[in-house]
């Protein structure tokens, strides 16, 4: 007890570690146990070392399951890093200035978080559905009708399909991040950039981005592992299956299919290795994201140091 009593900040720590360590590190652990063994979830479990990792990166469907979720997760990201990005920079940018209306803009771009999935889904179809989508209405209203299209049941669309309607409920999350991050530039700055004649954009790219380098890298990887873990949307969109050909099939997905879909013992037809399997996918999965944030880590620290 002498050794806590010269410590007391460690009883200020050991409530939220005994939390982090139930919740986090603890499932991580158990998780690569369960994922060397061969197990349907409910009987006993049967050690069979990293033979469920050999088959998945063996076997010709699970591996072409594998690609092609991953390949899809991936897509989320690029088009959220190339497009969804620079529009919360500049949309943030826009509220920093005060442009006029901009309390207004701000609370419609946030507003959709407020919105539930399923409800985001279904306004998705009323907009894009083959027969009484608002799209398509527009489009034969303005002499286009034949460009008409389903495009709800388009394989390859699919995923961009989900790619838009998560990006449209969350882009406003990433705009309060970078909202955040420029009001702590220093107003001095851009008052002596703006009696300087400093134009509009020559104070976003020579002053803001600069400075916003660190929050720019953490955005990126937040994006990727959300990329890496959307479920939801192509869940409610294209069901356990993924969709049509598996075109809004993702990672988290593909784990859920594996684990706890019509193939596992508790959701379907008897699969002696539902649990195994799937959370080797989730494994393979939690690697896949902790080498980018250690990637991210690695160049964060350094970006500090260079400035």
């Amino acid at each position: 007890m002498a050794w806590f009593r010269k410590r007391p900040f460690l009883w200020f720590i050991a409530p939220g570690l005994l939390l982090y360590s139930v919740f986090t590190v603890y499932p991580i652990f158990s998780a690569i146990q369960i994922s060397l063994n061969h197990w349907d979830g409910i009987g006993p479990m049967e050690f069979v070392g990293l033979a469920n990792y050999v088959e998945l990166f063996t076997s010709e469907t699970l591996l072409g399951q594998f690609k092609n979720a991953l390949g899809n997760s991936l897509t989320i990201f690029l088009l959220n890093a190339l497009a969804v990005l620079p529009a919360q920079l500049y949309m943030a940018y826009l509220i920093y200035t005060e442009v006029r209306g901009y309390r207004f803009v701000q609370a419609m771009i946030f507003s959709p978080q407020f919105i539930s999935t399923p409800v985001i889904v279904f306004m998705g179809t009323l907009l894009l559905d083959g027969n009484i989508g608002v799209f398509n209405k527009l489009l034969e209203a303005i002499g286009l009708g034949e460009y008409a299209r389903p495009w709800m049941g388009l394989p390859e669309l699919g995923i961009y399909i989900v790619w838009l309607l998560a990006a449209w409920a969350g882009i406003g999350v990433g705009m309060i991040f970078f909202l955040g991050a420029m009001k702590m530039i220093s107003g001095e700055v851009m008052e002596a950039a703006l009696l300087d004649g400093a134009t509009f954009w020559r104070r976003f790219f020579s002053i803001v981005l600069p400075q916003l380098k660190t929050t720019i890298l953490n955005m990126l990887v937040l994006t990727y592992i959300f990329s890496m873990t959307v479920f939801d949307y192509s869940f409610i969109l294209g069901g356990v299956s993924g969709g049509i050909g598996g075109s809004m099939d993702v990672m988290a997905l593909f784990f859920y299919r594996m684990a706890f879909g019509d193939n596992s013992a508790v959701g379907g037809t008897l699969n002696t290795n539902a649990m195994g399997m799937g959370t080797t996918i989730a494994c393979v999965m939690f690697a896949i994201i902790f080498v980018v944030a250690l990637i991210q880590v690695a160049i964060s620290y350094r970006s500090m140091e260079e400035d």
